[in-house]
């Protein structure tokens, strides 16, 4: 073959090289795929062992975007380091024939991957107004050195490809800008929503009258927002636990008393943390006990703590089950149930303060019309006093004696009956303890409360499992004891039976009534101690328990209740024994 011929067959080969990367760049490839097919036919047209192609980055390094070779997956090159480096800082191709004789060889990359770099062949690629925008580098050619003609093909190949480079990278900053829009209008579009939600929380918490209306207005909103088939407001004060469920196919909320810290709610409302779980049953904190009170089955969850200020004895939780949609709960529901839940903290405390100062007012209008009531039955009350005792001395007789006194006793009892209700509206809790043996304080409970009893067609039955003696304010700890027999006896229509038991269990004793009634209904077990709640009763004052709580808190002790719907109820006192 002649020298003609050579390099005419050269020059066709250049030419169908330049050709394919010519249709590569109107074709559908990638960005990625034109700059591999790029560097494989550069390598294969100047004869070499490999090449390299470095995009600038927004720092000024070199970055290589695509590497042949094996050992290496990137290079990272500062300004002017190597060859390649110095090709991009001066703007001007280079041909090293011996890297061994040059300084700006940078053999790291030699010792990194065991290849051994001979000879080099680099060309910048500039962009539309001459700014460096990569460099081409090729590597070892296997017969004989680069030349002049080499560097011009190469030259010719950076031109395609700096039009390649410049399109993608507009192409990624149209990307980047459009993917910013949209990101901003999404941000628009969710602030948007969470404003339009605070303002409809602002609504329904200003209509709000008390905590069951707040309940369920908010819980509804919450169901829609989140597209939930449950929503539980759980809060927790002196008071005890208790959660407010809405379902999805309900217009009101339940009310249900839980154990403090049972449960999710309870949970999160203790520990002040999130959740969002998939899978619900098989959590340790899974209670099925709540779940069947609820009547729903869980099936994914997420929840947040209220977050009451840190001096209120106050903690709640925020909890919504069952997402509409596949897949459960995720992140953005519970930023949404965030801004629920600071509302609703917020509401929360605001209508237990208001709920407190109309229980203190109302407790203080008794307690004065009380006061005036205890003066103007003194004078009744000692001429019924006086006519009684004239009336016993007439009988003279053993049983006359005995009916005298249980008609001072009795009179005696209201009078401290109606001082004690003006006490605990003063918010007074003084007690006088002493001791007294247990039979004669069960006998003297009997004694009083069993005539009430059997008019209400109820049998007491009593077990006294322990003896000994105890401190108490007898009369006080009997009239709280009558509160909760008489209680026991008005929710059982129709008749029953009660059971009062005594035992001592290490050094408390326990004192626990049961009763075969209906159960306490959902709407008051959370405030079932408190003043003024009562439920169903033609002349309930709702003042027996909570006077009952104040006798045996005054004493040290605790009360409790466990309740079944339809199953009866038992409620237990603990006195601490000293």
């Amino acid at each position: 073959m002649t020298e003609m011929e050579r390099r005419l067959e050269k020059a066709e080969q250049q030419f169908s090289v330049l050709r394919e990367i010519g249709l590569a760049l109107e074709s559908t490839m990638t960005f990625d795929e034109i700059l591999t097919m790029a560097v494989e036919r550069t390598t294969r047209l100047m004869g070499a062992e490999r090449s390299t192609l470095f995009l600038v980055n927004s720092d000024g390094d070199l970055l290589s975007r695509v590497i042949e070779g094996d050992g290496v997956n990137e290079i990272h090159l500062a300004p002017g380091q190597g060859v390649a480096g110095w090709a991009a800082r001066h703007a001007r191709p280079l041909i090293v024939t011996d890297t061994s004789l040059d300084e700006r060889f940078d053999p790291t990359w030699d010792e990194k991957t065991g290849f051994v770099t001979r000879d080099i062949m680099c060309h910048p690629i500039l962009g539309r107004h001459g700014t460096v925008i990569g460099v081409a580098e090729v590597l070892n050619r296997i017969d004989g050195t680069f030349d002049q003609e080499d560097l011009e093909i190469l030259g010719l190949l950076c031109g395609q490809l700096a039009l390649t480079v410049e399109n993608s990278v507009m192409m990624i900053d149209l990307v980047e800008k459009n993917r910013a829009i949209t990101n901003a209008k999404i941000d628009v579009e969710r602030r948007n929503r969470e404003l339009n939600l605070l303002l409809d929380l602002e609504r329904l918490v200003a209509r709000a009258e008390d905590l069951d209306s707040l309940a369920a207005s908010i819980l509804g909103r919450v169901l829609k927002i989140c597209d939930a088939g449950v929503a539980i407001l759980h809060s927790m004060d002196d008071s005890g636990a208790q959660i407010r469920v809405l379902t999805s196919d309900a217009k009101t909320s339940r009310v249900i008393r839980v154990d403090a810290g049972r449960g999710f709610c309870g949970w999160v409302s203790a520990r002040g943390q999130e959740l969002l779980i998939d899978e619900p049953a098989g959590d340790p904190r899974f209670q099925s006990s709540i779940e069947k009170r609820i009547g729903i089955a869980v099936k994914n969850l997420a929840a947040v703590p209220l977050p009451f200020p840190e001096d209120r004895n106050m903690r709640g939780a925020l909890l919504v089950a069952n997402r509409g949609a596949e897949g459960g709960f995720t992140e953005p529901d519970l930023m949404l149930l965030r801004l629920v839940a600071a509302q609703l903290a917020s509401a929360v405390d605001h209508l237990t303060d208001r709920v407190v100062r109309e229980r203190e007012r109302r407790l203080a209008t008794v307690g004065r019309l009380l006061a005036g009531v205890l003066h103007d039955l003194k004078s009744p009350i000692t001429v019924v006093s006086g006519y009684a005792e004239m009336l016993a001395a007439r009988v003279d007789t053993r049983e006359g004696d005995d009916y005298l006194e249980h008609v001072n006793a009795a009179l005696d009892r209201i009078t401290m009956m109606a001082a004690e209700i003006i006490a605990f509206s003063r918010g007074e809790r003084r007690v006088l303890p002493s001791n007294c043996l247990l039979p004669e304080f069960v006998d003297e409970f009997r004694g009083q409360v069993e005539q009430h009893l059997k008019s209400n067609n109820v049998e007491l039955e009593i077990h006294l499992r322990t003896a000994g003696s105890v401190r108490l304010d007898t009369e006080k700890m009997i009239r709280a004891f009558n509160n909760i027999a008489i209680n026991a006896a008005e929710a059982m229509v129709g008749g029953g039976k009660m059971i009062f038991e005594v035992d001592r269990l290490g050094n408390e004793l326990i004192f626990s009534f049961t009763d075969t009634g209906p159960g306490i209904p959902d709407e008051i077990q959370g405030s079932l101690f408190q003043s003024f709640v009562t439920l169903g009763k033609e002349n309930g004052t709702g003042l027996g328990l909570a006077v009952a709580r104040e006798i045996v808190e005054a004493h040290g002790g605790k009360i409790n209740f466990t309740t079944v719907r339809g199953g009866g109820t038992t409620f237990l006192v603990s006195i601490p024994v000293r």
